[in-house]
């Protein structure tokens, strides 16, 4: 039976690798059913006449899934997803439904929700595995559903990855699957912690301020976490002008002293110079965990033991570091008790310590819960990565107000142009606040 179902989802997936030419979309909304009905719905019937109860259908429990995951390291993900899914029904006699949904855009997991909300209400899943970013506008628009109090034990959790699933003070979201961004380091001495000492240091710094909208990721860390405010209480852009003029007045010293080089500007994915800087190009760069740690796996041993990973710079000593994390959370689509509760089973039995340690470190991604990240065989790692889970959050890009981040993103930018220094920056982003504030 597995050997059939691993087969059936190699088939469904190779062939959409197939038509879309691409292994970040598929090239219709179409999207195969990749596992089929599992377990003992495909137990033979005996040949004698089958009592009542014998005829009836087992449980079912159906998913969707994300198919960013399941393109990652060649369908890796996909297929321990689905071995882990043969074992459940195996054990437990319920029937799983798996279907693959794109991230994002068009028959996207987000937009399928609610176009299938609308026209076919009864086609909706019990659970679906959705990003972050997703959930403030699906709560909003009520296609999932607020979490019982007793279903999370808050202690097993990271501090981030309860925060993520979040929304105006509810829980609705159960976290599964973390993503942290870090610095990468190669050089003599301990990892610059501090923008002063990239400065002092003249170690240029990269990280992905290119973005379509909004403010990169980087820049609201610093910002906020000098306890800058990006609305105010009725949600109007705002913007703190003493963090402000720190931020812009570092950033304009970073890049005096080639620490914060214009090109930054040019980088919307870690790949852009994670190249570079295995060949020894660049001394500091910013990824997030997923990249890193499928970029050690397929180094060398050489490259990997030269590589010591740190904390994002700090913009101030004097203020707690926040934590740059993504991720992704099971949400209950459904408001029925009894088909939340087989959902919940087998998020259980997923959730096992052991189990989910070996998923999550053979997928490349963070657990959500601490027993199942001190699992991992990789424990200087693990330790690394659980100092900064529960720290506490910067804001998702997505989420914060689009005004303030924009005249944040604008004035950084013009910074590294050369076009104003730190104080002209910070005067010229609040004025377009205030100016947006009077409209």
């Amino acid at each position: 039976m597995r050997h059939c179902v691993r087969l059936a989802l190699y088939a469904a997936l190779l062939g959409a690798l197939a038509a879309c030419g691409a292994p970040q979309a598929y090239a219709s909304s179409q999207v195969p059913n990749i596992v089929p009905r599992l377990g003992a719905a495909q137990q033979p019937t005996p040949s004698s006449a089958p009592s009542p109860t014998a005829t009836l259908p087992p449980p079912v429990i159906s998913l969707w899934f994300p198919a960013l995951l399941s393109y990652e390291a060649e369908l890796h993900t996909a297929t321990l997803f689905s071995d882990l899914l043969n074992d459940y029904s195996h054990h437990s006699g319920h029937t799983v439904n798996l279907r693959l949904r794109r991230t994002d855009g068009l028959g996207g997991i987000f937009e399928t929700l609610s176009s299938t909300a609308r026209v076919a209400p009864s086609a909706l899943p019990d659970m679906v595995l959705l990003r972050a970013r997703d959930l403030p506008r699906a709560a909003a628009a009520r296609l999932i559903f607020p979490l019982e109090a007793a279903v999370l034990r808050e202690e097993a959790y990271f501090t981030t990855g309860l925060v993520l699933g979040q929304f105006e003070g509810t829980q609705y979201g159960i976290p599964y699957l973390l993503e942290m961004q870090h610095t990468v380091y190669r050089g003599e001495g301990a990892p610059p912690n501090s923008l002063s000492a990239l400065i002092s240091r003249q170690l240029p710094y990269l990280f992905t301020a290119k973005v379509s909208k909004g403010a990169n990721s980087t820049l609201l860390s610093h910002y906020v976490t000098l306890g800058g405010r990006l609305n105010d209480q009725n949600g109007d852009p705002l913007l703190d002008y003493e963090p402000l003029l720190t931020v812009m007045t570092i950033y304009a010293e970073a890049h005096m002293a080639g620490s914060l080089p214009d090109d930054v500007l040019d980088y919307a994915e870690f790949a852009q110079y994670w190249s570079p800087f295995v060949a020894g190009k660049n001394a500091l760069v910013q990824v997030d965990s997923t990249f890193f740690l499928r970029q050690r796996a397929l180094a060398n041993a050489s490259d990997a033991q030269s590589w010591q990973v740190a904390a994002l710079p700090r913009i101030s000593s004097e203020t707690p570091p926040l934590s740059i994390v993504d991720g992704w959370l099971w949400v209950f689509t459904t408001g029925d008790a009894e088909r939340q509760n087989r959902a919940l089973t087998l998020l259980h039995w997923l959730k096992d310590a052991p189990r989910f340690a070996e998923f999550s470190q053979q997928a490349g991604m963070l657990p959500s819960q601490r027993a199942a990240l001190a699992d991992w065989e990789d424990s200087a790692y693990a330790s690394f990565a659980a100092s900064l889970l529960d720290r506490a959050l910067v804001p998702l890009a997505d989420t914060v107000n689009l005004t303030a981040a924009e005249a944040l993103q604008e004035n950084f930018a013009r910074i590294l142009k050369g076009e104003a220094d730190g104080e002209n920056a910070a005067n010229t982003a609040l004025e377009r606040v205030r100016s947006a504030r009077e409209r």
